[in-house]
């Protein structure tokens, strides 16, 4: 089981996913969890590995989609007594199973560094690749006639603006230093992908005159007004080097601040928050929240389905059942 574990966490690193480690760090028995038993969790609220059955189960899935979210680590204890204790790292849960153990779970982020796109071979884009390899993201660099010689830092490097080869684009920025080469069509290009963040190095009259043009081509108005440009922290940087720390702090800033945008600010989605609405609705259509715990309950393989006023309900342990056969009114109002 550890080295199966071991090649799905290799799997979705090398895929650029974002994922959560959860691990069984303290245990009273009766639980069917022990301690040392982990698990990887994705978005999508998949499990893969063991750490517990029924509630525990879902409680951890619910916690590590959190905690993926917030980038922030939590520790849960669930136990017979419960708890009201909840803290940005720590929350008690009642085992609503029957065994009536007691687990403690650590859950932990995995979110791989930013890949970084840099369309453009100006002094800005130089100074960029030379430093976001410093810091550890994943550079590929899109430009008429760059070669390694050019950008010895970069970990691709591609003559034409194509972005086919990417997959996924999960934490993905994409900068344009074009500089008066190609400019509108490679931020067409760049804003046509599903990219939550695209730069545009340009002043602002240059950005307004190329929103003009993007929207006469096409690109709807919520798209065209996710395109950050003038991009980078205000630092009044004149030096190509110095303008280079501005983007990189701007991008490390929206990065590790829970991808929060302009765009999103204002009341409009940006393509990270469709993405996340995806994931969401993918959850969904496997899980069922437990109107009685609260917690995930996979349709696939739930302990117990129960009818009720023509919907279907899904139940993780034989202790919640028995409190909605008591009185389902007083939880279905809550199914969510």
């Amino acid at each position: 089981m550890f080295n199966e574990l071991a090649l799905q966490i290799e799997k979705h690193l090398a895929k650029g996913s974002n994922f959560a480690i959860a691990q069984v760090v303290d245990r009273i028995a009766p639980s069917s969890g022990k301690v040392g038993d982990k698990a990887l969790i994705l978005e999508t609220g998949e499990l893969i590995g063991w750490i517990g059955g029924g509630c525990v189960r879902g409680i951890v899935i619910k916690e590590a989609i959190d905690v993926i979210r917030t980038k922030r680590y939590r520790r849960i204890r669930i136990s017979p007594e419960g708890g009201s204790r909840e803290t940005a790292t720590y929350k008690e849960y009642v085992m609503s199973c029957q065994s009536k153990g007691t687990l403690e779970v650590m859950i932990e982020p995995v979110i791989p560094q930013p890949e970084l796109i840099v369309i453009g071979k100006s002094n800005i884009a130089r100074k960029l690749v030379q430093m976001a390899a410093a810091a550890d993201f994943r550079v590929s660099v899109m430009a008429t006639e760059a070669d390694v010689q050019m950008f010895p830092d970069a970990y691709s490097i591609s003559d034409i603006v194509d972005f086919s080869a990417f997959k996924g684009l999960t934490n993905t920025y994409i900068i344009v230093t074009t500089q008066g080469e190609n400019d509108e069509r490679s931020v067409k290009e760049a804003l046509e992908t599903s990219v939550g963040y695209v730069g545009f190095v340009a002043s602002a009259k240059k950005a307004d005159d190329i929103k003009i043009y993007l929207k006469k081509e096409g690109i709807s108005e919520a798209r065209v007004a996710e395109l950050r440009s003038p991009v980078g922290l205000d630092i009044n940087a004149k030096l190509p080097s110095e303008v280079a720390i501005s983007i990189l702090a701007e991008v490390i800033d929206h990065f590790r601040n829970e991808n929060k945008s302009e765009a999103s600010c204002c009341g409009s989605k940006t393509s990270e928050q469709t993405s996340v609405v995806e994931e969401q609705d993918k959850f969904s259509e496997e899980y069922y929240i437990n109107p009685v715990c609260q917690v995930p309950v996979s349709k696939k393989n739930p302990k117990h389905i129960v009818e009720y006023q023509g919907e279907k309900v899904y139940f993780c342990c034989d202790g919640c059942k028995l409190s909605f056969d008591k009185n389902p009114s007083q939880y279905i109002g809550k199914t969510v």
